[in-house]
């Protein structure tokens, strides 16, 4: 546009030439690029689900299907839609290719940066390329639905939190009480509230001064169940401040204590008032466990309605320890009084680097 007026207006050879040159170079860019891109296919590879906090790896595969035309410089995006999520869940990010040769295919990748849990659903995919002269830029889209899970964040917690649950007290009692029954000998162990006299070893205890019972099976690991009320709709929460951002770290801490009783080799349950998730009811410690729950927290829609608490629910909660979390402050529930209990506010302060500047 600038060098227009100038070659035609002055008539000199100088601009005619340069512009000539200009307009030469934009057609072969535009053509050369629909050309490449005409053989260009592209395809999303998800290996994984993701989680808030950690960088996720998008890979592509970009296949040429040209015999005699390589691509030089493609940029790879994904496309934003009224039907894709993943923008709510993740930063935007692209790939970059630098040649993919006739008849070959290569593999680049995107690394995102998730923001919040959820299900990221993956519409379209687009490529552009403007090689060789940077002038007119071409793209081609490709459709691929995807949905990508991202899993809640995951903070390292202080060990003392579930350590006071199965060390001491009634609940660390009923958390410790199991694999009592058989008559064969396993070993000798402290005495502990709600031993019975018959698993007492009198001679033994007589020989070192103090109580002691007998074991008569493999002890089992201690078990605690993680409550996580959302019983309370998001407009009825008591806080001042963002309360959709309270509900998140409610969901967050309890993510954070799954992972944290698996580590410490405990059996943890789940249970979610207010929502109906299944399959998280069991007792478990395996690391296939601690991925099926917090894919369970990741499903979590918060704008569904809340449903009431259910009797069997609660019923089921007295036979480890238990541990609740609420967003907000409220009364306890009243079928498990003697719970801990715990709220989003608190999640700071439980977390392990909270501990470190304290005793700095």
């Amino acid at each position: 546009m600038l060098v227009a007026p100038s070659a035609f207006f002055q008539g000199k050879n100088l601009p005619m030439w340069l512009f000539g040159a200009m307009v030469i170079t934009m057609v072969m860019t535009f053509v050369w690029t629909k050309i490449v891109l005409k053989g260009i296919s592209v395809r999303r590879i998800i290996l994984e689900p993701a989680k808030v906090g950690e960088p996720y790896v998008v890979r592509y595969e970009v296949k040429n299907t040209s015999k005699w035309i390589a691509g030089f410089s493609l940029w790879i995006e994904e496309q934003q839609t009224k039907d894709s999520t993943w923008q709510r869940h993740f930063r935007k990010a692209r790939g970059w290719i630098m040649e993919v040769g006739s008849g070959e295919t290569v593999h680049g990748e995107a690394i995102f940066w998730p923001t919040s849990r959820g299900e990221a659903t993956f519409k379209f995919i687009r490529i552009t390329t403007s090689f060789p002269f940077g002038m007119v830029r071409s793209s081609k889209l490709f459709h691929q639905d995807v949905v990508v899970l991202v899993k809640p964040e995951v903070k390292v917690l202080r060990p003392s939190v579930l350590n006071a649950i199965v060390s001491s007290g009634p609940l660390g009692q009923r958390s410790n009480r199991r694999g009592r029954g058989g008559d064969d000998f396993f070993g000798l162990r402290e005495l502990v509230g709600g031993d019975r006299l018959g698993d007492i070893a009198w001679k033994a205890s007589a020989r070192r001064g103090e109580l002691v019972c007998i074991q008569r099976s493999r002890p089992a690991l201690p078990r605690v169940r993680i409550v996580l009320d959302l019983t309370t709709p998001t407009s009825a929460l008591n806080w001042e401040s963002d309360v959709r951002k309270l509900e998140e770290d409610a969901i967050s801490l309890c993510a954070s204590l799954v992972v944290e009783a698996v580590r410490q080799e405990q059996e943890v349950a789940l249970s979610v008032l207010g929502f109906s998730i299944q399959g998280v009811d069991s007792f478990h410690s395996s690391q296939r466990h601690v991925s099926r729950l917090l894919s369970s927290l990741a499903r979590i829609q918060l704008d569904n309605t809340r449903e009431p608490i259910q009797l069997r629910a609660l019923a089921s909660m007295k036979q480890s320890g238990l541990v609740v979390i609420r967003p907000d402050r409220s009364e306890p529930i009243r079928s498990i009084k003697d719970a801990w209990y715990f709220t989003a506010p608190q999640f700071k302060e439980l977390q392990r680097s909270a501990e470190r500047s304290e005793s700095a």
